[in-house]
């Protein structure tokens, strides 16, 4: 409401109003006004142009009629009864099929409205870039609604006109655009007759609308729905009821318990169910469930459940009277109380004890992270060390589980195919646990600064994690409740990239040195393997149109090429390729290049090793 009060609040409609946001800068820009009156300027030569053109056919016309005038009509049928017509009918005729197409202005007449449309043309790219996500953002979930409105640019004779003003991108999400067509491409753009046609009938002002790509927001109650995840697991399908809203009590459930599976106990389903009943009880439930152990913490329904209920926004009161902190939803007011943290941390730290040791369960260390990640966004400053000890502990545990599963990993006697996929599951999961105690650093009321040694594990564990996910082809059938902690890993690496970036910088990049040391330490113990090419040499080839680095027809050049990518691998893509070295290793590695049907000599066997 504050917002909405304020002058020039918006870019998405209303563009050509005078409080409009374009029309206010548009008459600030000193630039925007020079072009607006380039454009004019043009805009009378193209005037003056026509006119003349006008002029000159009806000066044409005018002397053919007078030549007509001075003859006489001499038309006659001929034998076969048709009328030949004679010189002077013809001249007429001539004179009235002389035509001038019209001229329609390119620019609305209103200042309002042109100011509008050259904002549109030349809109700085920040703010154009903010628009189309806000515009993509008001549009979901169908970011590229369809309409069926006529864009400026598209349209004669605007397109010629305006198009050398626009400054823009080709594929603008939001457009100029019109409700109706323009005059020149209506059913009344044809030429007219200048025998029977004004001057002024040639002249006509532009009849596009000025209007940008419309929005259509999405209905509430549907957001409501697109929002809520879907429980996919049978065993819970039938308690989604519990996860859509916080408005039924426990009897709901318990009336429900004729379709408990046979999977669960009795106790499990009415715990499940009843964790949502009442927005004020949600953490009472989650410390009972901690200290009974209730829950089964190593199921995704479980996860979702959980991670739903606490990133929960609202209610919010707006009540100034009203004993509660405003700025904090009153399903979350209890962790705004010392006394309920502590006793929160106390049994969260239990549970990290217990499974300290079993890293088979790495839903549970998801579930906790996000539990503890909320705790600590929300808790008091007086309690901020010790959840930030909490988080750290999260972290560092891990870091132990990933240690413990690639040792496993690396003993490949006792593991098939299928485990050892299994097992780089664990350790992505983990990952994605480790990158999300990272988000401390951007919160404005943490002090924590980021060190060399947080800039290496960070970097460490983005790797493993994007690592992991191709070897086991995990984005390809990955749970809605994977793709989101995806999304919210991201969303957390773009947040503190700038403070990485300012960290490096200080430091003169000396953790990205130590982490290039350590990640590529491969090359300095492999001494057989830098001895064995001393006299050897590949030739690779730069092939343009598929943009690779292609090997000669040799196995050993495509094996030797595909270790080269994987050394060098970086988790951003390779600007030639279009892939980071490791995607490329594995497509070179899958490929037929690296068959052969002849045993592999000894250098390509120190390559394998």
């Amino acid at each position: 409401r504050e917002f909405n009060g304020k002058q020039y609040p918006d870019l998405l409609s209303n563009i050509y109003s005078q409080d409009a946001f374009g029309v206010y800068f548009a008459k600030q820009s000193v630039e925007i006004k020079e072009n607006l009156q380039k454009l004019r300027n043009q805009i009378e030569k193209d005037k003056e142009y026509k006119e003349e053109e006008v002029n000159k056919a009806k000066k044409e016309c005018e002397q053919l009629m007078k030549k007509a005038n001075d003859l006489t009509c001499q038309c006659k049928l001929n034998q076969l009864s048709v009328l030949q017509k004679c010189d002077r009918c013809n001249t007429i005729k001539e004179a009235e099929n002389i035509t001038v197409s019209i001229y329609e202005c390119p620019l609305p007449a209103d200042e309002s409205k042109a100011l509008a449309v050259m904002f549109e043309l030349q809109m700085p790219i920040e703010i154009r870039c903010y628009r189309d996500i806000l515009w993509q953002f008001i549009n979901r979930p169908k970011p590229n609604p369809s309409h069926q409105m006529h864009e400026w640019l598209s349209r004669r004779p605007h397109s010629t006109k305006l198009q050398p003003f626009y400054k823009g991108p080709k594929h603008s999400k939001v457009k100029l655009v019109s409700t109706v067509k323009s005059i020149s491409e209506s059913r009344y753009s044809g030429a007219r007759k200048v025998i029977n046609t004004p001057l002024e009938g040639y002249f006509y002002e532009s009849a596009l609308s000025v209007e940008i790509s419309p929005t259509k927001t999405i209905e509430f109650s549907e957001e409501c729905r697109i929002l809520t995840p879907e429980l996919t697991d049978p065993n819970y399908k039938d308690l989604q009821f519990s996860i859509d809203n916080t408005k039924f009590v426990q009897n709901c459930v318990i009336a429900e318990l004729s379709k408990c599976s046979q999977e669960l106990s009795v106790a499990e389903f009415v715990e499940f169910g009843s964790f949502r009943s009442g927005h004020r009880l949600q953490w009472w439930n989650l410390l009972s469930i901690l200290e009974s152990d209730s829950l089964s913490m190593d199921e995704e329904s479980v996860a979702i459940l959980i991670t739903h209920a606490l990133l929960q926004y609202g209610p919010v009161t707006d009540d100034p009277t009203s004993p509660l902190n405003r700025w904090c939803p009153e399903s979350h007011q209890q962790l705004l109380e010392d006394h309920f943290l502590d006793e929160l941390m106390t049994r969260i730290e239990r549970h990290l004890k217990d499974c300290e040791c079993n890293w088979q369960k790495e839903l549970i260390l998801i579930t906790i992270t996000i539990i503890v990640m909320r705790m600590f966004s929300l808790c008091n400053s007086t309690r901020k060390k010790q959840m930030t000890n909490l988080v750290f502990k999260c972290r560092q545990l891990g870091e132990k589980w990933i240690q413990a599963i690639s040792k496993h990993i690396q003993n490949p006697s006792s593991l098939d195919s299928d485990n050892t996929n299994t097992l780089r599951d664990k350790i992505f999961i983990i990952g994605i646990a480790c990158l999300q105690t990272f988000s401390i650093y951007a919160d404005t009321s943490n002090s924590l600064k980021l060190s060399n040694q947080d800039v290496i594990f960070l970097l460490n564990i983005s790797i493993t994690v994007h690592d992991n996910m191709i070897l086991t082809k995990k984005s390809t059938n990955m749970s809605v409740f994977m793709r989101n902690l995806m999304r919210s890993k991201e969303r957390i690496l773009v947040t503190i990239q700038p403070l990485v970036s300012e960290l490096l910088e200080k430091t003169s990049y000396e953790s990205l040195n130590e982490f290039c040391s350590l990640y590529w330490v491969i090359l300095r113990k492999r001494k057989s393997l830098e001895t064995s090419f001393i006299h050897e040499y590949f030739v690779f080839t730069l092939n343009d149109r598929l943009r690779i680095l292609q090997p000669t027809d040799s196995p050993t050049g495509c094996l030797y090429l595909a270790l080269l990518h994987a050394l060098t691998s970086h988790p951003l893509p390779d600007q030639y390729t279009g892939m980071t070295g490791m995607e490329r290793s594995f497509q070179l590695l899958y490929s037929t290049g690296c068959w052969s049907d002849q045993p592999f000599d000894s250098i390509t066997r120190n390559i394998l090793l």
